[in-house]
Order: C-alpha cells, then sequence, then structure tokens
C-alpha cells in the first residue's frame, strides 16, 4: 500500500523540473522564487521545489555577502 501512495501523482501535475533562466531569476531575486514556488506548487512540484530551493540558496548568499561587506567597511 505504501508504494501504491508513494509512486501516485495527481492527474495535473507535472515532475518537470524549472527552466534555468527561472532557477537564476529565483537565486537572484529570492521573492519571485517564493511567489514561483506558490504557483506552481500544485501543478508542478518539483519545480515548486527547485524554485524554493534557489530562492533560499540566493537568499543564504546574500545575508553571507552583506555580513562580509559589512565587517569590510569597518
Amino acid at each position: 500500500m505504501s508504494d501504491f501512495n508513494q509512486n501516485y501523482q495527481k492527474p495535473n501535475q507535472s515532475n518537470e523540473d524549472l527552466h534555468i533562466g527561472l532557477k537564476i531569476l529565483s537565486f537572484c531575486i529570492p521573492l519571485a522564487g517564493a511567489i514561483i514556488y506558490f504557483v506552481k506548487k500544485d501543478k508542478e512540484p518539483m519545480a515548486a521545489k527547485s524554485a524554493c530551493n534557489m530562492a533560499l540558496i540566493g537568499l543564504a548568499v546574500n545575508i553571507v555577502l552583506t555580513i562580509i561587506r559589512l565587517t569590510l567597511q569597518k
């Protein structure tokens, strides 16, 4: 029964990954990645997860670069 639940896919779901341009957009503008996630989460879960991951990575890189910039200014 658990194998069936894991392999079951809703009729209108797509397992395609997010296009590279949208991944770059999600990385550079994390808010856009969050918006893409919420738009695609029901019909394209793999693409939504990619957008969310890229947005989180972009946010983390932004925070690290901001901390480095602020410490070098002093």
